[in-house]
């Protein structure tokens, strides 16, 4: 079995990635928060640092919307880019910044103001296209075409990556299959009787064809310790003990559910045109 041999698609025959292993280039990661690049593409990223690439991040917001009990944006951004920086180093980035500092704030989907959900797909992909033509990356992660979880900044970074890329590279999109998220709704269920956990845009993909990543265990490892930089015991505890301390239930806890369901060294990938 060659070095990426754990690294399959779902038919076991073709390497997902497998090139990018060999050539040990650079993998550019563009996400709308931080966290994103746990949930959505953590273990592909923690196997290819641990290959020898060198990937890179670049975030549209600093997640603001994410820290609802600070007092101030200020203390929102602080305690966020200290878990974004601990998050980035468990799974393995070599650099990581925003897209535009400053340009757009999280405001949790809600238009406003300078908010990442009131940008244009034009302006965004224009922020982005200077990251990739100066790091010219072999390839780009992101979400897929629902987003991941069918969050508006989510969808409008995958659109704007597309449109900034233009077909010159491959561009994998993060996604969930339908069947990923009943799981995950079951695993809830389990220990949440009665509650709805998440929102109502998270349903998963109905396509067919995404591509299964099968990454290493200790991809998954590094993916559940990113994950508790953003929550004690995001990552690492049990989801029945884990509901009695973590106060959300909204996507965060059911990305959480269907990483017990599916595994934590799996991602979905949604096969774009160029990739």
């Amino acid at each position: 079995m060659s070095d990426v041999g754990e690294l399959l698609f779902s038919t076991g025959t073709t390497e997902l990635f497998g090139e990018l292993v060999r050539g040990k280039g650079t993998v550019l990661v563009l996400h709308a928060h931080p966290d994103d690049e746990v949930f959505a593409t953590g273990a592909a990223t923690a196997f290819l640092a641990r290959q020898g690439c060198r990937v890179v991040l670049r975030v549209a917001t600093k997640g603001e919307a994410a820290e609802p009990g600070a007092a101030t944006v200020r203390e929102a951004r602080r305690r966020r880019s200290r878990r974004f920086n601990q998050a980035c180093r468990a799974i393995g980035l070599a650099d990581w910044d925003q897209i535009a500092p400053g340009r757009w704030i999280d405001t949790g989907g809600t238009p406003a103001e300078d908010s990442l959900t009131s940008a244009s797909v034009d302006d965004l992909a224009d922020a982005i296209a200077p990251h990739v033509n100066n790091l010219a990356p072999k390839a780009i992660l992101t979400v897929g075409s629902d987003g991941l979880t069918g969050h508006p900044d989510h969808i409008l970074m995958h659109q704007a990556v597309t449109r900034a890329v233009g077909g010159t590279l491959p561009v994998y999109g993060a996604s969930l299959g339908a069947d990923d998220v009943t799981a995950g709704h079951q695993q809830l269920a389990a220990v949440l009787p009665g509650m709805r956990v998440g929102s109502d845009r998270m349903t998963g993909s109905a396509r067919t064809d995404l591509l299964t990543l099968h990454a290493p265990p200790s991809a998954g490892a590094a993916r559940r310790d990113a994950l508790s930089c953003y929550g004690p015991g995001l990552g690492g505890l049990p989801l029945a003990d884990l509901v009695r301390i973590y106060p959300g239930r909204g996507d965060s806890l059911l990305l959480r559910a269907v990483l017990d369901a599916i595994g934590s060294s799996t991602e979905r990938y949604e096969p774009l045109p160029n990739a």
